[in-house]
């Protein structure tokens, strides 16, 4: 299952690297794989492969996730899509 969060940020470096120290937290969610993308303003995009996405929701929704994001520098804007569906053109 893949789930996306999209974000805005102060600064894209310090997300990035705030990122990668948060392994432990993203294996708690049953996270196998984590995509990270920006768009070159201070938008930014996490992509999750999880094997669990219930237990990926629980924890996003704990207030560690919560304080985890905000070290990172994430100023709002927040969404999470459901990758649900497939297309193979």
């Amino acid at each position: 299952m893949l789930i996306a969060v999209r974000a805005e940020v102060e600064d894209v470096r310090a997300w990035r690297e705030g990122f990668k120290t948060h392994g432990d937290l993203f294996k708690s969610q049953g996270v196998v794989n984590a995509f990270m993308g920006a768009d070159g303003q201070n938008t930014v995009i996490a992509v999750f492969e999880t094997n669990d996405a219930d237990k990926f929701m629980r924890v996003f929704n704990d207030p560690a996730t919560a304080l985890a994001m905000e070290n990172d520098g994430i100023t709002g804007g927040v969404e999470l899509f459901l990758l649900d569906e497939t297309f193979s053109p």
